[in-house]
């Protein structure tokens, strides 16, 4: 199926918005239906065919999360998702993604930009699988709730640092470098070089009093795991 024949589900709570959307996508030669809660949205999915959704976070009953972590568990393990929500927070980003969101766009928005992204969500066809658990050398972290533990001893973490240990998980024993670390982190631009090494110390701190120490600085570069 083409782009301009693609089926669409949308997930918006504000009616408003849903219309607007309704009737732009409609115009552009999509296929539109529309759901206003999670648990309709989960209904229509398990009795229709899409080829993509737009998603809202703020949903009333099931929100936005509990949609994407039902939705990659089920049939439509694979269906193109484009979140679309008034939360711009990196810990909501990094949420949506981490169960599965393809793509993220913050209210208020273009619907010429809705549009754009839909088509490169379609053409990139089906996203890999969903990761929803890390572990390395004793470390599990659980993606979905945000728990880690240490050979089985729960650990609090900040969440900048959730945010690191889930950067250098993804890439176990790979450098992660400074730069990439503080974009992240301080999406809005880069803080004193002592925030980060802050942070690591924190990080570092937690792990170590449940019993990892492996967390390597590679100096001039950044950190990586080691066993």
């Amino acid at each position: 199926m083409t782009a301009t024949a693609a089926r669409v589900l949308i997930v918006e709570n504000d009616f408003t918005i849903a219309e607007n959307l309704y009737t732009y996508l409609e115009l552009k030669g999509f296929i539109v239906d529309a759901a206003y809660d999670g648990r309709d949205a989960l209904a229509l999915l398990a009795t229709e065919n899409f080829d993509a959704m737009i998603l809202d976070i703020g949903l009333p009953g099931l929100d936005g999360y509990g949609v994407l972590q039902a939705l990659r568990h089920d049939r439509a393990a694979s269906l193109p998702v484009l979140v679309l929500t008034a939360r711009g927070q990196l810990e909501d980003k990094l949420a949506a993604f981490s169960l599965g969101a393809d793509d993220y766009l913050i209210k208020p928005f273009a619907l010429a930009e809705v549009e754009a992204r839909l088509r490169v969500m379609l053409r990139r066809g089906p996203p890999p699988a969903v990761v929803s658990r890390l572990e390395f050398a004793g470390i599990v972290y659980d993606l979905s709730s945000g728990i880690v533990t240490v050979n089985g001893t729960p650990v609090h973490l900040t969440r900048k640092s959730r945010v690191i240990l889930q950067m250098l998980m993804r890439s176990p024993e790979s450098l992660i470098t400074r730069e990439k670390l503080e974009r992240v982190l301080w999406p809005s631009g880069p803080p004193s070089r002592e925030a980060l090494r802050s942070q690591m110390h924190l990080l570092r701190k937690a792990l170590l009093e449940a019993g990892f120490d492996g967390i390597a600085t590679i100096p001039g570069l950044g950190w990586r795991l080691q066993c």
